[in-house]
């Protein structure tokens, strides 16, 4: 992906992720943009290049070779900060293309032509030869006449086998909360990555089991729904530790006969080594042939990043015209509320380990953010008596300690201060209560 800084435009984010995909490049760039008038662009022109006149755009590469933007790649050139590779900069002449838009009249489209002619410029493109030239104008013509794209993932699998570290890594934020338990995921939570004119949407589905209760049957539903025909394509996520299981298998055959179109994911490889995934990864190759056929089987680890970005491209890759199905800089649909309660469940899940089952809701009562700072009250519900204790802990060590580190991420997440009150109230069988599970947002 490519991040801008500066005096930038929200379509300027749009193009460089459009020329970031034409051109298949990988990794993470920084380029800062400048828009300038006539008359500081005559000066930036006298300084740099000794040309006394007002240009239309300027572009200043920083790179003398362009391969994958990482710091193995680009030591010197890395900016931890931005957790980027610094391409360059771009300084646009808004004067100038006004004048050009008059001429031509293209509009507002004559300063984003201008974003994209620098921006190739960085990337080693120029226009002196004829063929060159003829290049870099159909690029542009390309980026600038690109419909915007998306499509519908259903992400489904066992309980725990990483569904939602998956959605995590590629939406780049937190909509989905990862526990070591199973069951973690309770609804269909929707994450959005929008990059460039491609934008997939999620459904975070919670793993697959018999239901028992309610709730269950709420989270059984849950992704019946999205493999019912709300999905375009469904991404199976297995367990690498487990191995393939009969059951696996079944689930892959019932997915291969709804004719959606399958990717199977072997999570977790960094637990495993090549030695121990290549077996699993044989066993698969069966799917990949005939009528319906798994269309690809991509082995990933969400802990050190191992095919997440092959995964975000294949699946850009199904992204169909017919426009956003959400905002560019949305990256869920959920309400803030539902996402208040799911972090403070997730901290809850992480510290109570195996002292209390999956008996644990969160209702968040009041997000007050008028006052300051930012004050937030929630339930933390159980099952039992006994359980409550437990949550609470001695002189209410344990509420203290959750309510801490999940206010730490409700602020990063709010980009404000937080007041966090929490009480722990006893619901037997909420779980069977419909009343309840309405009020945590099921």
């Amino acid at each position: 992906m490519i991040k801008l800084t500066g005096d930038y435009q929200p379509e300027f984010l749009r193009l460089a992720g459009i020329v970031f995909d034409m051109l298949e490049l990988s990794g993470c760039a920084s380029v800062d943009v400048a828009l300038i008038n006539d008359e500081e662009m005559r000066e930036l022109n006298k300084s740099t290049r000794g040309v006394d006149k007002p240009t239309d755009v300027l572009s200043y590469p920083a790179l003398s070779e362009i391969k994958a933007f990482d710091k193995a790649n680009y030591p010197e050139d890395f900016d931890r900060m931005q957790n980027a590779v610094v391409l360059g900069e771009i300084a646009i002449n808004t004067d100038a293309a006004a004048r050009q838009a008059e001429e031509f009249g293209t509009g507002e489209r004559e300063i984003n032509y201008l974003f994209v002619h620098g921006l190739l410029h960085l990337l080693g493109y120029d226009h002196i030869e004829e063929n060159d030239k003829e290049k870099m104008r159909a690029l542009e013509e390309k980026a600038l006449s690109a419909k915007d794209e998306s499509v519908v993932v259903a992400v489904v699998g066992r309980p725990n086998a990483g569904k939602s570290s998956i959605v995590n890594a590629i939406v780049g934020e937190k909509v989905s909360i990862v526990s070591p338990k199973p069951q973690t995921t309770r609804d269909r939570i929707t994450g959005i990555c929008t990059e460039g004119n491609k934008q997939i949407v999620f459904l975070d589905t919670p793993g697959m089991f018999k239901p028992r209760t309610k709730l269950d049957e709420h989270l059984d539903k849950s992704v019946k729904s999205a493999l019912g025909g709300d999905a375009d394509v469904v991404v199976l996520v297995l367990d690498s530790t487990k191995g393939v299981t009969p059951d696996d298998e079944k689930t892959i055959n019932s997915l291969i006969k709804s004719g959606a179109p399958l990717y199977i994911v072997v999570n977790k490889t960094d637990l495993k080594g090549y030695e121990a995934i290549y077996p699993i990864l044989d066993k698969l190759n069966k799917y990949m042939s005939g009528d319906n056929a798994v269309k690809d089987v991509i082995p990933t680890s969400c802990r050190n990043g191992n095919n997440i970005e092959l995964l975000k491209k294949i699946l850009k890759g199904e992204c169909r015209e017919g426009g956003f199905l959400f905002p560019p800089d949305e990256y869920t649909d959920r309400p803030v509320k539902f996402i208040i309660g799911e972090t403070i469940r997730e901290k809850a899940l992480l510290f109570l380990q195996d002292e209390i089952p999956h008996g644990v809701g969160v209702a968040v009562l009041s997000v007050d953010e008028n006052s300051s700072p930012v004050r937030i009250t929630a339930d933390v519900i159980v099952d039992r008596q006994s359980h409550k204790r437990i949550v609470i802990g001695d002189d209410g060590a344990m509420i203290k300690k959750i309510g801490s580190y999940a206010r730490r991420d409700i602020e990063q997440m709010l980009d404000t201060k937080v007041f966090l009150e929490l009480f722990v109230k006893v619901r037997e069988g909420w779980r069977d209560r419909q009343n309840i599970l309405h009020d945590i947002g099921y």
